[in-house]
Parts: structure tokens; sequence; C-alpha cells
């Protein structure tokens, strides 16, 4: 009973390494496709989650540009109302911005920002950066709510106004970023 020769000694080792190397590279393969299937579930939690705050912002931005521009349903929005859509999407942008990458909140802040004017005194609401009344209307009379004359104060001066390519660019921006952090591309230039 003497040495084992060589051949034999290998045979062995390669019988015996080889399930253990296809059980490591079995544990290793499993392994990363759990890493892969809960960044998956995690990415779709994030859209799930950023689709549900779409759903509620979408709405009022949608107020804002009809106000501004003076398109779709402006005559039903009150200023007083435009005032309540801002600090509702301030509210909710402020606490869910970090669930966006940092261009959402940064096109959302030039959106605000060319529509309102902020920061005019302590305790005072933002400025609103439209006419009251215009080539497009007069919201004193044309509109389906009853001018109160404390709104006059609201408004921003009329040379401060948005001009109404400014307030298109900067909401198209806006929507344009929010499309792409839920992983829908944007429309081709030719197509928007």
């Amino acid at each position: 009973m003497g040495s084992w020769p060589s051949l034999e000694i290998a045979k062995l080792v390669v019988g015996v390494l080889t399930p253990l190397s296809v059980a490591l590279l079995g544990w290793l393969f499993s392994r990363q496709l759990k890493r892969l299937d809960l960044s998956n579930w995690t990415n779709q939690k994030l859209i799930e989650k950023r689709l549900v705050i779409y759903d509620e912002i979408a709405p009022r931005l949608n107020k804002l540009l009809c106000f501004f521009t003076w398109i779709g349903y402006w005559k039903t929005v009150s200023p007083a109302e435009a005032i309540q859509a801002k600090r509702e999407l301030d509210r909710t942008l402020n606490i869910y911005r970090h669930v966006f990458e940092p261009e959402v909140y940064e096109a959302y802040q030039d959106f605000i920002h060319a529509l309102f004017e902020t920061y005019t005194g302590a305790g005072q609401d933002a400025r609103l950066r439209a006419l009251i009344f215009g080539p497009d209307g007069d919201r004193r009379s044309d509109c389906g709510y009853t001018w109160d004359e404390a709104w006059t104060v609201s408004f921003s001066e009329p040379g401060r106004a948005a001009g109404k390519p400014e307030v298109r660019a900067g909401y198209k921006a806006l929507m344009a970023a929010l499309t792409r952090s839920l992983g829908v591309a944007a429309p081709s230039p030719a197509s928007a």
C-alpha cells in the first residue's frame, strides 16, 4: 500500500473541486440574481411612488399653465386658487424632492420663479407675475368667479409679468424632467 500515483491524486482533487467549484459559482450567480431582483424591485417601487406624486402635481401644474397663459380653463382659476396651487406644489415637491433627480426640482424652481415673485415680505404671499387684464381678457370681468379687489395686490407690477413663451418653456422643461424621471423617453422635438 505504498504511495498513490500522482495521476490518482489529481483525479481525486479534480473530482472534489469540480462540485465545489460548481456550487460556488451557483451560489455567486444566485447572489447576483438576488441583488438584481432587489434592485429591480426598488426601482419599481420608486417609479410607483413617482407616479403617485406625478398624479398629484400634474393637474396643479396644468392649472398654473392655464392661468398664466390664458388658455384652457383659465377663466375658472382665481388668483387665490393659483397661489394655493403654488403652496400645495411647494409643499409636495419640497417633501419629495429627493425621490426625483435634482433636475426635476431645478426645473420646478425655474418654472415657479417665472410665475411668481417670491420673498415679497415677511408673511406675504408670493405675487403672481401675471396681468389682471390684457389682450387675452380681463380677470375682473371675463371669469366665472366674482372678482375680489383684494386680489389686485396679489399681482406683480405689469412690467414684471411672465411672458407666455417663458411660461410654456418652463412648463415644458419641467414636464420633460418629470417624464424622464419616470423612465419614459421625452418626445422628440419633431413630435412636440
